[in-house]
């Protein structure tokens, strides 16, 4: 008896959230084409139509592999109970591949001949495997001038994130005390670090950051928010927010020994923190 094994040819990924969450939605799906020899991942945008906080497709500056569905009938076969998706799934040819809570997931054997996926699937336990093949596909297609600081001896980037979060009651702005103690640690490492602060409130830390080792960076050739994820990723080591795209920024730094410090408790609603979200090397600050 010859057993024939199904095709399985496209990849849809539904796409929400900012670059952080779209990174780690392109990391998860990314594993899965290369693990399943998937040819063509597909990017359903459309929550990015009338999207409440200003966020865009991202993805679109990087050298990512897959290209973004423009056709709408294309849509349609991978919308849930859409005409079109009940053909296909009555003839076996569509799988869903799900989030169900913030815990890790077993997904594999869950693909077919057309996949669709949502969630946020924020882990690296998810894509670490192909680690080496991301660090060179999650690049800017294009990268200004670098500032002439890269190049200092020992460099600690600081992600503040503010203005959302002091309206957000269940993530919470992180506050000074977990900074300075990350500070603190940091400079009881390194002789002489220069801190690169990175923040969506640079006036604040203008304020709460005033001795000279501290650069403000603001350059406005370096504006874009994947060009600032790159250049955090360049820095020495990171202290990161509670934000995915700090996470991002630590996560990148192909550096073997970086040290990468992150909040011990990162939301004040617990329950929004993904199961193995921070790798094991990243060291826990006490933030309460």
């Amino acid at each position: 008896m010859v057993v024939r094994r199904q095709v399985k040819a496209f990849l849809e990924i539904k796409l929400a959230g900012g670059l952080g969450n779209q990174l780690f939605q392109y990391a998860f799906a990314r594993r899965i084409c290369v693990k399943n020899n998937i040819p063509f991942l597909l990017f359903n945008t459309d929550s990015y139509e009338d999207e409440s906080l200003g966020r865009t497709f991202g993805l679109r500056h990087m050298n990512i592999k897959g290209s973004e569905i423009k056709n709408r009938q294309v849509k349609k076969i991978f919308s849930r109970n859409s005409k079109y998706n009940r053909i296909v799934s009555a003839l076996h040819l569509y799988e869903q591949i799900e989030e169900n809570g913030f815990v890790l997931q077993q997904i594999e054997r869950k693909t077919g001949f057309l996949t669709s996926v949502t969630g946020y699937w924020q882990s690296a336990s998810y894509f670490n495997d192909i680690r080496a093949l991301l660090l060179k596909e999650i690049l800017p297609t294009q990268i200004p001038t670098y500032p002439g600081w890269i190049k200092e001896q020992t460099t600690v980037a600081i992600h503040v994130r503010r203005t959302d979060y002091l309206q957000e009651a269940r993530y919470g702005f992180l506050g000074s005390l977990y900074y300075a103690r990350a500070i603190s640690y940091m400079k009881s490492q390194f002789t002489n670090p220069l801190f690169i602060v990175f923040s969506d409130d640079m006036e604040w830390c203008r304020q709460e950051f005033k001795e000279e080792d501290f650069l403000f960076f603001d350059d406005k050739a370096w504006h874009a928010d994947y060009l600032q994820l790159h250049l955090m990723s360049k820095c020495t080591h990171q202290i990161i927010a509670n934000s995915t795209f700090s996470w991002w920024g630590a996560w990148l730094n192909s550096r073997s020994d970086k040290i990468v410090l992150r909040p011990s408790t990162p939301f004040l609603e617990k329950k929004l923190q993904y199961e193995a979200h921070y790798p094991e090397a990243w060291i826990a600050i006490n933030n309460n």
